[in-house]
């Protein structure tokens, strides 16, 4: 297997890259960004500079490769809205947006960019004004959530709370800061209340649909293995992870692989649905070699 996921990584690897343009973007879509030029480097969904830049960080990619840094700063100079200190698209309805901020820190500390003011206020800021609510909440019309129910609604959106998790996850414990320590802690703690996947008011159902369906890459919804993924990164040890864990050992097969069983309309195909897929199994393999077969 190791051979195999080296082999399969160098060679998607190589495919991405290839089909970036010589303005170092991915799936740039002229007509659609005159169209809308405030989705720019997002759209189109799951196949432009964004999205490409974190399937990249998500099959390890190396980070030195020289083709990553120019998107980087590109999207990082677009999303990023001075202003209000945090990443951002022009669309107040979903301000502020946790899943975009946590995938910006993603990038960026996979990446080993240099840590900036900007991740330092973005963090600042979501240590001040992310909300973790199971039910109980009324978004207010004024600032910071400005009628965003889609991120902060009665329940807090799950997903926001999982991309903070894992942007921050990135970050070496030693440069974290009190704040990205602390906000880290409480979406590990939401995380762990709904016991990694199911419903906290319902607990014999998932929290999601696609929760439960071993999905690879992550972009902005988690499935039930990223987020035991980066509880281990984290070695958090709870008995609240159990049933998870248990989902996750069912659905290991007889040659000890795991399949892909949501795929994705990404940029280049990383496997076929039902069948193995070296990248599912290494991370499963992870997550079961820290807390046992």
């Amino acid at each position: 297997m190791d051979t195999e996921i080296i082999d399969i990584r160098k060679h998607t690897i190589e495919k991405i890259l290839t089909k970036q343009d010589d303005s170092f973007r991915w799936g740039f879509d002229e007509k659609q960004a005159r169209e809308r030029p405030e989705y720019l480097h997002y759209s189109p969904n799951f196949k432009s500079t964004l999205w490409t830049l974190l399937l990249l960080a998500d099959i390890k990619a190396p980070v030195d490769i020289p083709q990553i840094k120019p998107p980087i700063r590109l999207i990082t100079e677009h999303f990023y809205n001075p202003a209000h200190g945090i990443f951002s698209l022009p669309d107040m309805c979903r301000f502020p947006i946790p899943c975009l901020n946590g995938n910006m820190i993603y990038l960026h500390h996979y990446f080993k960019t240099s840590h900036s003011e900007i991740l330092d206020k973005t963090i600042g800021f979501f240590a001040a004004y992310q909300r973790f609510d199971d039910g109980d909440f009324k978004t207010p019309k004024s600032y910071p959530y400005c009628s965003n129910t889609f991120c902060n609604g009665k329940h807090t959106c799950y997903w926001g709370v999982t991309k903070l998790l894992k942007g921050i996850s990135f970050i070496p414990k030693i440069q974290r800061t009190k704040e990205a320590q602390q906000l880290i802690e409480n979406c590990i703690d939401f995380v762990l209340h709904h016991e990694v996947c199911f419903r906290s008011h319902n607990r014999d159902e998932f929290l999601h649909r696609d929760i439960g369906k071993l999905t690879f890459p992550n972009f902005y919804k988690s499935d039930f293995l990223e987020i035991l993924w980066l509880l281990a990164r984290e070695e958090v040890r709870n008995g609240r992870m159990s049933r998870a864990l248990a989902l996750l050992r069912s659905r290991m097969k007889d040659g000890g692989f795991w399949e892909l069983e949501k795929s994705m309309n990404i940029i280049v195909s990383i496997g076929q649905k039902d069948c193995a897929n070296a990248f599912i199994t290494e991370r499963a393999t992870e997550v079961l070699d820290y807390y046992g077969h």
